[in-house]
């Protein structure tokens, strides 16, 4: 019998979506989730938690090593489990990605058409975007910056991350040692700096900088801007490599980290960053790929996917990452996107590369699909690159019925097989899924599928 308490001894089958390893106990082969598990592990496991159909369990020891096991390389790896497949060989852990998408997708209409997962160029120091939650002791008042631990809001104060270039964490140590403000208390909803965001350019070594301030803009003005900017002037004398640094007011008990109210400080309001022949500028609420070699690969995967002189509906522009990317193949880019700063750094990218084969309309996206298809107008190829959550079932529809073909850009396969039912019910037919491993030594899977009009 298994139960809860129980330690039993079992040998890892496989890896699921979410870096847990799965297991079978017993004769009727019940499904065990292992925690910081390898395939071929040989374990002695703990059970913390039962239900009919399966058990979790947590490591007690490691009977046998699976030969795909390596030793964490970052010292904070059992206080942070940020990148908690860092246990993996990373070969192997491509492959397990792959094997991943392929149980994911197992009896869909995508079985039998999963590439093998594209490498990352650069598994280390990959992560250009950096964003750091900042607390501080009770009693000592010690600034502790860093990664919040699973499952709670305890901060594990970071002095080294091999995952991000080495000069962040040289900087973060710097403001540690410097900020006297004060630092927030989640609990109360009171002191100042909430989080700092870096966006490092991979092409320049250029980092903007941001520091989230739980703070009015009046209280701003009156109480912290000449602090605040004499610490930002002494950071940059410090670090050349800073272009920028800017503050963001969030006064709001929230998760989400930024507000719409953003200062520059000092610097510019930019960076650049180079994929090809392509150069985007990057600011400091925009969004772009963290792994900029990574991401070209991507780019260069949706590329591959599209023929020459398409009209392309850029569903969810951003900043025109992807469109611009796509301009040479394109006979027109029309961008669709909702956020002013997106819009206003697209713009910039377009002039930027000479691109003049495009059109901008700014709003809801789902709005904009719905007038498409009252306008009869209907585009050759659109590319959809939502958020986690994936895209709005009303959004996608309209998408559907004005489009020829569909590439589908995912950071969640779990949403992405939802959103593959609602375009199979307007007879769109995935033709491939190529994964990339954008996040390297972590569960994360980016993913493209390309969905024909049958």
């Amino acid at each position: 019998m298994i139960g809860k308490g129980k330690i039993i001894e079992v040998t890892i089958e496989k890896s699921a979506f979410g870096s847990e390893g799965i297991a079978r106990f017993g004769e009727d082969k019940f499904v065990v989730f292992v925690k910081n598990s390898v395939p071929e592990d040989k374990l002695k496991v703990k059970i913390t938690s039962l239900n009919k159909r399966f058990a979790r369990a947590q490591i007690v020891e490691i009977v046998e090593p699976s030969k795909y096991r390596k030793k964490p390389f970052c010292p904070y790896y059992n206080a942070c489990g940020s990148c908690s497949s860092q246990i993996f060989d990373y070969d192997f852990l491509v492959d397990t990605k792959t094997e991943i998408l392929k149980d994911i997708f197992k009896n869909t209409e995508l079985q039998g058409k999963i590439m093998p997962v594209l490498k990352s160029p650069q598994v280390l120091e990959y992560r250009h975007k950096v964003q750091f939650p900042v607390r501080q002791t009770k009693n000592s008042k010690r600034v502790l910056i860093g990664y919040f631990k699973e499952n709670s809001h305890d901060i594990t104060n970071i002095k080294f991350c091999p995952l991000m270039p080495e000069i962040i964490n040289e900087i973060v140590q710097f403001i540690r040692d410097n900020y006297k403000a004060g630092c927030y208390d989640e609990n109360r909803n009171k002191g100042l700096l909430k989080n700092i965001l870096f966006r490092i350019s991979k092409t320049t070594g250029e980092i903007l900088m941001t520091f989230v301030l739980n703070s009015s803009e009046d209280d701003f003005e009156n109480l912290y801007q000449k602090e605040i900017f004499k610490l930002f002037s002494k950071i940059k004398n410090n670090f050349p490599s800073i272009k920028g640094a800017f503050i963001n007011l969030n006064p709001n008990k929230t998760n989400t980290i930024l507000s719409d109210i953003n200062y520059k400080i000092l610097g510019d309001d930019y960076i650049i960053e180079k994929l090809d022949n392509k150069k985007y500028k990057i600011g400091s609420l925009s969004f772009f790929q963290v792994n900029p070699q990574g991401a070209q690969i991507l780019f260069e995967t949706v590329k591959s996917l599209i023929k020459d002189n398409s009209s392309i509906l850029d569903a969810y522009g951003g900043v025109g990452a992807i469109g611009i990317y796509l301009s040479d193949k394109a006979k027109k880019i029309t961008l669709v996107e909702e956020n002013t700063n997106a819009l206003d750094m697209a713009l910039l990218n377009f002039k930027l590369n000479d691109v003049k084969n495009f059109e901008i309309f700014k709003g809801d996206a789902k709005n904009h699909f719905i007038n498409f298809q009252k306008e009869k107008r209907h585009f050759d190829t659109t590319i959809i690159d939502p958020p986690r959550s994936g895209c709005e079932k009303e959004g996608l529809e309209a998408i559907a019925q004005i489009s020829k073909n569909i590439v589908y850009v995912s950071c969640n396969p779990l949403t992405l097989k939802r959103d593959m039912e609602v375009l199979l019910e307007y007879n769109f037919k995935p033709k491939l899924l190529q994964g990339v491993d954008l996040f390297p030594y972590t569960h994360h899977i980016e993913s493209v599928v390309l969905f024909e009009k049958a």
